[in-house]
């Protein structure tokens, strides 16, 4: 059942996807409005977020093992295809990069730096950077993107079912909304497994003789933050220096970043799909 919902979502997605979309999250915003948390104690905040985060999931769960039959389960099938695409969102990434990597075929630093800033949230400092240092930068921050964007919403769906996918989701609008301490280390949490998990597949993917290792190490390390452990894994098998950077070539490095992640996409649905077929996961 999981692999048919994560198919069609991401099937959909690939097919109603459009460039600048944005997932319209101002119902949450709006439920949010009354409750001031920066003032709250912390249980108070916690009481906030499991009414905000926790409480929507569970009744989803309960709504969903509500409907019996076939016709209840098609249209559970439909609520969960249409719940994990709003999750995943439709913004066409690709299309991003294709204009990031025009700029750059153009000498147009500037340019590129304002286009990837557009869709990679990079830091503003990056903009007094050098092309290579540039160039570094989004490509850490496509790998990433493509993590925070997809890997570990179908991780959670994977695990949890839809509830969980809406739950992450939420979990890092509310994060966006309010800096707290102890929610940061949760989203560090939930990042974790899903982190390590992609990265071994990165090392699967691609060079798996130098990447393996690497992702390895990082599978008892519970301090270093995701970002680094992707980062690190994917790009162990071709370090680059400024001194050996080749502008004219850089753009191929950036197209192979996202071919190796798109290479994960498809080792998880193919995995999905034998867990499918010989366990009835």
């Amino acid at each position: 059942m999981k692999f048919i919902v994560l198919l069609c979502a991401v099937l959909l997605q690939k097919q109603t996807s459009r460039q600048g979309y944005q997932r319209n999250q101002a119902w949450f915003d709006r439920l949010l409005s009354p409750f001031n948390v920066l003032e709250m104690k912390p249980l108070g905040q916690v009481a906030t977020f499991a009414f905000m985060v926790l409480l929507p999931s569970v009744l989803l769960a309960l709504l969903l093992s509500s409907f019996t039959g076939f016709i209840g389960g098609t249209a559970a099938v439909i609520i969960q295809v249409c719940i994990l695409l709003y999750v995943l969102g439709r913004d066409d990434f690709s299309q991003r990069v294709e204009s990031y990597k025009d700029c750059w075929n153009r000498e147009d630093y500037q340019g590129a730096f304002h286009c990837a800033q557009g869709f990679l949230k990079i830091d503003e400092q990056v903009d007094s950077q050098s092309p290579f240092q540039l160039h570094q930068t989004v490509r850490h921050a496509v790998i990433f993107a493509w993590f925070s964007r997809f890997f570990i919403f179908v991780f959670w769906f994977l695990v949890a079912g839809i509830p969980g996918a809406l739950a992450c989701l939420l979990s890092y609008w509310f994060s966006r909304k309010f800096n707290l301490p102890w929610l940061n280390s949760l989203l560090g949490a939930i990042e974790w497994l899903p982190s390590r998990v992609l990265a071994i597949s990165i090392a699967l993917a691609g060079d798996f003789t130098k990447s393996f290792p690497e992702a390895i190490k990082f599978i008892s390390d519970f301090h270093t933050p995701s970002k680094t452990v992707l980062t690190e894994t994917t790009f162990k098998a071709s370090p680059q220096s400024e001194a050996d950077f080749d502008c004219s070539l850089a753009h191929k490095s950036l197209t192979d970043a996202n071919q190796l992640m798109f290479r994960c996409a498809v080792l998880w649905l193919v995995l999905v799909a034998c867990l499918t077929l010989f366990t009835g996961f």
